[in-house]
Parts: structure tokens; sequence; C-alpha cells
């Protein structure tokens, strides 16, 4: 037993002959690693720091970060989880045969270390090859050069690893606390135990119910944009939490009733299907429920990171009417001839040439989100004077005093001459600013583009663990298939008839969450309309056109998976 390199061969041996079990955990590992890389790589670049808009970017590339350690924490504990359900009867086996679990523990120990360095190492490797790729997709997003040269971040590197063997040490050491509590004939036997029939917890459905419904209404009722922004994610905890409810509580209803139903029930592939499903529906349940949100998370990510890149000029246009423009908001008249000067006095020392001069005086909402064209393009028609246009009833008084600028000319410093000599001015309120509209344009540009990416990026990982957990889904219940399918066929059951009836239990379970992420992605529609009028976006048929090409693509994407998964559960149920 304390052979030197017994342990290490024996954990090799394992690996190799689990490989369908754990060649996936360690390609999703290594791709987790390498998109943690890339992310880091794209946020500690140095020549990243030239670029316009760096600001927004970095803060968006940092929250990426994060969100991508959390997940891949969050995805290889549930696969380990899976490896080590698949592998009881083997590790019983060897317990049998005399190995302590100890001795079981030194080879848990290799194999965590062997599945680290390859996933760490490979992830690296991975995230080296592609981290120009991603900097070129970067830069086309946002609009802006690519840098030269090509280096390798050694703290993004450092993090990385970091970050991953945190991960797989913990995973070790709950695979100790499993080992330590279960008994060497459970080991042996793990993979067979049998499962009572769960029963229909109606306390769970109504939560369910309550709590979805809860998270439906706030996207339904909330009206106002800073509220919406507030509340989401309120809501999505809520449904969340429905949408775990009613996939173990209410699904189980639904087939006991389906069983109910004599002539639904006593056919061939519905008989097999149903009764299979519902003895195993509370582990499914939890498994269909995590790909229901997963698939949500791509979908709202996705569309709504793809219409504000989309809709940016619109969004441009309507924040920025001139290339330098002041408001003060709760004016008075008095104050528009002050800025008025102001301007022409600052043009006339900068040697600048003022076009399309706009100053008006007009009623107006004094909110953050209203600072745009839609609330000065109907009344620049109208003639310039202190004279107040619109409707009092509107909201509060506002000055705005603007210009274009010949091509060439310095935006920001004649911007920031006249943000100075505003302060000295003698006006009648304290809430004014004024904008630099050309770079405005470069930031805003710059941050749509983040988000998109950052959208895209999150997007495939939310859309691989997806991947991940129905492929092991589907295996693991091939494998718990294979011997009902086996005893039907000896009593008469023909291979058309498994095979119908594996095509009925697989597309049932399996469209279930992708109907239900579509019923989520909808119902967060009101919502998410509201958050984009934070960003100027108010075109809903952008948002609409965007949000179901999101959902035909993922669709597709997922009939793909769909396809490829029966494949193997049919391959495994038909041995």
């Amino acid at each position: 037993m304390h052979k030197i390199g017994f342990y290490p061969q024996l954990a090799l041996r394992s690996l190799r002959l689990n490989g369908k079990f754990y060649l996936p955990y360690l390609l999703s590992g290594m791709v987790s690693a390498a998109m943690l890389y890339d992310i880091l790589f794209l946020n500690m670049n140095r020549g990243i720091y030239a670029l316009k808009g760096v600001n927004a970017v970095q803060g968006l590339l940092g929250f990426g970060a994060m969100v991508v350690a959390l997940f891949s924490f969050a995805l290889l504990c549930y696969t380990n989880g899976f490896l080590m359900k698949r592998r009881q009867k083997e590790l019983g086996l060897y317990n049998i045969l005399g190995m302590e679990k100890r001795h079981l523990a030194r080879l848990l120990l290799w194999e965590t270390v062997f599945a680290a360095l390859l996933c760490i190492l490979g992830g690296l490797l991975l995230g080296v090859l592609l981290s120009k790729l991603f900097l070129l997709l970067l830069c086309a997003v946002i609009q802006a050069e690519v840098p030269f040269g090509f280096e390798v971040p050694r703290d993004a590197a450092i993090y990385t690893a970091v970050v991953f063997g945190g991960i797989f040490l913990l995973n070790y050491l709950l695979n100790l606390l499993r080992l330590n509590r279960v008994k060497p004939i459970e080991l042996l036997h793990g993979g067979e135990s049998g499962e009572r029939e769960p029963r229909t917890k109606w306390v769970l459905t109504a939560l369910g119910l309550l709590t979805m419904g809860a998270g439906y209404g706030l996207s339904l009722t909330v009206s106002d944009p800073v509220n919406a922004l507030t509340l989401f994610f309120l809501a999505v905890v809520l449904v969340i939490v429905g949408t775990y409810c009613l996939f173990t509580a209410g699904s189980i209803a639904l087939l006991k009733a389906l069983r109910k139903n004599k002539k639904y029930y006593y056919q061939t592939r519905h008989f097999t299907a149903v009764s299979g499903m519902l003895h195993r529906m509370k582990r499914n349940a939890a498994g269909l429920a995590t790909i229901c949100i997963l698939s949500t998370m791509v979908l709202v990510t996705v569309s709504t990171t793809l219409c504000l890149y989309v809709g940016v000029d619109e969004m441009l246009d309507l924040m920025y009417c001139r290339d330098v423009q002041t408001y003060v908001n709760r004016g008075a008249p008095e104050d528009l001839p002050k800025v008025k000067a102001l301007y022409e006095r600052k043009a006339a020392e900068l040697g600048v040439e003022m076009k399309d001069f706009a100053a008006l005086c007009f009623y107006a909402p004094a909110t953050e989100y209203a600072n745009n064209r839609t609330d000065i393009e109907p009344y620049l028609p109208q003639a310039d004077g202190a004279d107040p246009v619109g409707d009092p009833s509107d909201g509060p008084l506002r000055v705005y005093v603007g210009c274009n600028l010949a091509p060439d000319a310095d935006a920001s410093l004649f911007a920031a001459s006249v943000a100075v000599g505003t302060r000295d001015l003698p006006l009648s309120s304290s809430w004014y600013f004024t904008e630099d509209c050309r770079a405005g344009r470069t930031d805003f540009w710059a941050s749509l583009g983040g988000f998109f990416f950052i959208g895209l990026f999150l997007g495939a990982l939310f859309l691989m663990a997806a991947v991940l957990i129905v492929y092991y889904k589907q295996v693991s219940e091939g494998y718990e298939d294979a011997r009902s399918f086996s005893i039907m066929q000896q009593v008469g059951m023909t291979q058309a008839e498994v095979k119908s009836s594996i095509r009925s239990q697989v597309s049932t379970v399996f469209f279930l969450p992708l109907l239900a992420a579509a019923c989520h992605t909808a119902g967060a529609f009101p919502m998410t309309k509201k958050i984009l009028l934070l960003f100027g976006l108010s075109n809903t048929g952008l948002f609409l056109l965007c949000s179901g090409l999101t959902l035909l693509v993922f669709a597709l994407a997922y009939y793909c998976i769909y396809r490829l998964t029966a494949r193997e559960y049919y391959r495994i149920v038909k041995r």
C-alpha cells in the first residue's frame, strides 16, 4: 500500500477509465480557467490603459472576473458531486479489496492534484493562446485601436491559479466529507440505491406560485426606471426560488396527474417515461431548474446587451444634442443670458467658432435620464430668448445652452473653460453641469461595447454550464435506465418501442427548461425595458427584435444539444 508511485498510478488509471465522466469535467475546468485568465488579462493588460473610455471598461471587466470566479466555483462543485456519485461503486470495490478510507483519501488526493494541474495549466495555456483574440474582439466592440505587443500579465496567471487551486482544494475536502459519511457496503451499492416515490408537496407548490407571482408582479407593475433597477435583483431572487419550488413540487403533481390519465399513461412510451421520471423527479427537478435559470441568464444577458449595442447610435443622438452643452436644472429665466454670454466670451477667448448655437428655457422633468434630445428637440425650432417655453405642469424650469464645434476644434478645452466660468456666474440654482459631448460619446461607446462584450462572455459561460449539466444528467439517467429498459425488452418491448419511449422521456424533460426560460424572459421584459431607459434607449421594437433573435439562436443551439445528448443516452440504454 505504501509503494512509491502506487497511488499516482492508480489515480491516473482511474482518470483514464472514467474518461466519459472526467473529460467533460476537465474540459469545463480548463475553459473556465481560460475565461478567468482572459478577462483578468484584459483588465491588467498595459495596452488597455491607452484605450478611450478605459475606466468604464475596466469596471465592467472587474465585475465580469468576479462573476466568472464565483460561477466556476459553483459549476465545478456541482460536477464534482456528480462524479463522486458515479464512482461510489468503484471506491466501494477498492474498500472491499482492502483499501481503508485513509487509503481512498490518498487516491482522491492524487486524482484531485492531477485534475487541478490539467485544468489550471491547460486553462492558462488556452487562455494565453486566446488572449489576443479576446483583445481584438473587445477593441472591435468598443471601436478602439488595438494596442501593439503581446504580454502575459503575471498577476492574471497567479490569480487564476489561486482561484482554481482553491476550488479543487474545496472539492477534495467535500469528497473526504462524503467518504467519511458512508459505510463500505453503501459505497459498493451507492449507484443502485432505490428511491421512494416522491410525495406531492402542496406547501412547496404554493410557495413556488407565490414567489414566482411576486417576481412577475414586480416586473409588470414597476413604472419608474430607477425603481426597476433597484428591484431587479429582488425579482430575480423571487423567480429563482419559485422556479426551484415549482420544478420540484409542481412537476411531481403534473406527473401524477398524467399517471391518473389512463388513456395517456397506458401507452408503451408514456408508461416507461412517466414512471421513470416520477421516481427520480426530486433529483431531476433541481437539475432542470438549474438549466432553466442558466438558460434565462443567457437570454436576458445577451438580448439586453445586444439591444444596447445595436441601439447605441440612437441613444447617443438622444443624449447629446450638441458637442458642448450646459444644463441649469431648476433655474430661472435670468440665468439664460448669463450662460449664453459666457459661451460667447469663451469662444472669443479661445478662437473657437460656434455652430448650431441653441439657447432656451423650457419646462421638463429634472431627472438624470431626461437630460436628452427628447426634452429639448420640441423647442429647438422656437426662437431664442429668456421667455420659457413649454407647459409649467411638465416639470421645473430648465436652462439649456449648447453648440457644435468644428471637427478640428478642441471640444474638451472649450467645455472645461465653460465649466470653470459657470462656477463664477451668479446663477439661481446650484444644480448645473457642462458636458463635453465628444468625450461623452466615446465613453458611452466604450461602456456599451464593454456591456456587450461582457454579455457575450458570460452568456458563453452560462451556456457551457447548461450543456455540461444536461450532458451529465442524460448520461446519469442513461445508466440508471439501462437495466429497466433491458427488463422491458425481455418482457416483449421492441427496440422501436424502446427508442420511442426514450424520445418521449428525453424530449419532455429536455424542453421543459427552455419553455420556462422563454416565459421568464418574457416576464422580465417590462422591467428590463424600464432599465434600458436609464441608458437612454426607448426603442421597444428594437428590444423585441433582439430578444426574439436571441431566443431563436439559443433554441437552435439547445436543439443541437438535445440531439447529441439523446443519442448518447440511447447508446447507453441499448447496451
